[in-house]
């Protein structure tokens, strides 16, 4: 009767208390920061106590998160440098070593005080750095404290956020999986998860095209490209020359966080411009992403993960226009299901799809049956869930 009673017991204690969660993200653009973002949001409406924390800030390493940043940026402004230097570190284990090292060494005061104050039931992790280093602390402090890791490259991973201390290794891809697997990733860890869409995009009521242009103040008739120069506002502006010239009947509409040089930029590109049936808006940065994306035909820029799937979750075309290291294998993935296409460092291909776009709509029509074949689920509450359910096994 004692056995039979006491996993009723276990059952009632787990249900009475409130579990605490930290999601932790690095600050390098949007890609790490709102797939944990969405998933602590999601966290939170199902009773779980969250905490989102970027990661240099948490371990009062600031000094090292402000070097990373402008490393990061500085290569994005050279993306093919970026991707040779890239592809070397990847291959090279030692940095991450070193990066663990470091870390038990200068901050393990800082992680236990962290810990007992707020006494996390577990930590979801969106950048190696946070899962690697943290799983590793917290293994050696002896610390059962588990961590979930969401590879947010979705179709690739870094050789860096391998690691055996994990408890699971969360991907949105069958690609992905079979990429960290080969590269060493326990395969009992690994789990195909959705992709944490983020709730502004989730929640919100998909428009027309006609009815989203017209709320977003667009020409509601006009073909329309977005052009997305990323989080940083970093991206090339090659195509944009190349369209203005061209002066088709369409507009552009260019979104990104951007300085005020990058904006007088624009200005003085488009005030030079002679054209006159392509009309161009800056926005910069915005918080009703559904709303631009559906205003959009087709969106353009360099491949951010984030604003590649949450293209795919809209059904708007992606023409990619520069490639970071770590998502090439998302242009694979792009026209292997033939929902965009890869035109990084071919800016004469980019410009003449366009053109038959503009010309030729009709072809929209043809490419949005393709999405519908897309093997990919989009969801933040599920992951959320996944990770509850995982505690509760």
């Amino acid at each position: 009767m004692i056995l039979l009673f006491f996993p009723v017991v276990l059952i009632c204690v787990w249900n009475q208390k409130k579990m605490k969660g930290i999601c932790i993200y690095v600050d390098g653009g949007k890609g790490h920061y709102v797939p944990a973002k969405a998933v602590a949001e999601e966290l939170k409406k199902i009773g779980v106590e969250v905490e989102v924390e970027e990661f240099f800030d948490y371990l009062d390493i600031q000094w090292m998160g402000r070097l990373n940043k402008s490393y990061w940026r500085t290569m994005l402004r050279f993306p093919n440098l970026e991707q040779h230097l890239s592809k070397h570190n990847d291959s090279d284990s030692n940095g991450m070593e070193l990066a663990i090292r470091f870390a038990n060494k200068h901050c393990w005061r800082m992680l236990t005080a962290n810990l007992d104050e707020f006494k996390p039931d577990f930590i979801f992790a969106t950048h190696p750095y946070a899962s690697t280093i943290l799983s590793e602390m917290l293994s050696k402090l002896e610390i059962d404290i588990p961590v979930f890791y969401y590879a947010t490259d979705v179709f690739n991973a870094p050789v860096a956020s391998v690691c055996d201390k994990l408890r699971k290794f969360f991907i949105s891809t069958e690609e992905g999986a079979e990429r960290v697997m080969a590269m060493g990733q326990n395969p009992e860890s690994i789990e195909i998860v959705p992709f944490p869409l983020q709730q502004s995009i989730a929640d919100s009521p998909v428009l027309s095209k006609e009815e989203a242009r017209k709320k977003i103040e667009l020409d509601e008739n006009l073909f329309t490209l977005q052009l997305n120069l990323g989080g940083e506002g970093i991206g090339s502006l090659a195509l944009l020359h190349s369209l203005l010239k061209k002066d088709l009947p369409m507009q552009i509409v260019i979104i990104g966080g951007m300085n005020k040089s990058m904006t007088e930029k624009l200005d003085s590109i488009i005030s030079r411009s002679k054209a006159q049936n392509t009309k161009v808006y800056i926005r910069g940065f915005i918080t009703d992403v559904n709303d631009y994306l559906a205003a959009s035909d087709i969106v353009a820029g360099r491949a951010g993960i984030n604003t590649i799937l949450e293209a795919m979750y809209m059904h708007r075309p992606f023409l990619i226009t520069e490639l970071v290291y770590t998502v090439i294998p998302s242009a694979d993935y792009v026209e292997k299901y033939k929902i965009g296409w890869n035109c990084a460092n071919e800016k004469e291909k980019a410009v003449d799809i366009v053109c038959d776009y503009v010309q030729n709509p009709e072809k929209l029509i043809k490419l949005d049956a393709s999405f519908n074949a897309l093997p990919i689920e989009f969801s933040a509450s599920k992951v959320a869930s996944i990770i509850i359910d995982n505690l509760k096994k």
